[in-house]
């Protein structure tokens, strides 16, 4: 939930009794650290961070001059300009060894991935620093090949959930499983501990993911609503309102299939 989670929303979810996450996949080390202190002040129970393990971004000078062009109206209807250059904005952590370091230092109880799996050195890391591990997985192949490198329990993130398809290679083919057939298809072949998520809004959906044999299920659009979410009041008006019945799989945003609510820009 990179940008409208934060360390109040960690925090009273922990406080609750659930586990509560912080999204660190948008910030670079420093303001990690500063996040995993603002949790630590709030609640002395266990919580989990998030990492980006996408495969790194790599300039395309064509490519980005025609999304400059193509852009170039909608800048100007704002009166602005777009940037000159485009450079990543998500680091992934397979390249961020300051990521690494603070992560080995401050110990967090639980560490989740998205995206990918990091190499076998960092997965050492922090296990050796005792954290917990998940990894969201979109397919059988790569829970085993999670559970191949060491992952301690898998996110199955059905085709319905919001936001970005956590696909190790979005350019694979992609079986689209719901999150309860995802959720099944795991509890039965992968080996270990399933957590179920996607489209889980209410106690009903957890509940169904725990008779499919799931340990726990994982929510995130459920709490964007929250006091604690760093969403604005126009995010908050369109998720509540007649938008969020007709949500798009799009890969516009950034070249990696998501899933979100219908607007000018998808279009």
């Amino acid at each position: 939930m990179a940008g409208v989670s934060t360390p109040d929303m960690a925090a009273a979810v922990s406080n609750a009794g659930a586990l509560g996450s912080i999204a660190l996949g948008a910030v670079d080390a420093e303001a990690a650290r500063e996040m995993i202190a603002a949790v630590r002040q709030r609640t002395d129970r266990p919580f989990n961070v998030n990492l980006f393990v996408h495969r790194p971004a790599r300039h395309r000078a064509e490519v980005e001059a025609q999304w400059r062009a193509a852009m170039t109206p909608l800048f100007a209807r704002f009166g602005a300009a777009p940037p000159a250059t485009l450079r990543e904005i998500y680091r992934s952590f397979a390249e961020d060894e300051a990521m690494l370091s603070l992560l080995v230092e401050m110990r967090p109880a639980v560490v989740s991935f998205h995206f990918g799996l990091p190499d076998q050195r960092r997965i050492a890391a922090l296990k050796a620093a005792g954290c917990i591990l998940l990894a969201s997985v979109t397919s059988l192949a790569e829970a085993q090949a999670a559970r191949a490198a060491g992952v301690d329990l898998l996110v199955a993130q059905g085709y319905e959930a919001g936001g970005h398809r956590g696909m190790f290679d979005p350019d694979a083919p992609d079986d689209q499983l719901s999150s309860f057939a995802l959720t099944r298809l795991l509890v039965a072949r992968s080996g270990l501990p399933v957590i179920a998520a996607g489209g889980i809004m209410d106690g009903r959906g957890v509940r169904a993911a725990l008779d499919l044999g799931a340990v726990a299920a994982q929510m995130g659009t459920a709490f964007i609503g929250c006091p604690e979410s760093s969403a604005d009041a126009a995010y908050r008006d369109a998720l509540f309102g007649q938008a969020a019945a007709h949500t798009a799989m799009t890969r516009v945003i950034s070249g990696r299939p998501a899933r979100c609510l219908r607007n000018g820009f998808v279009a």
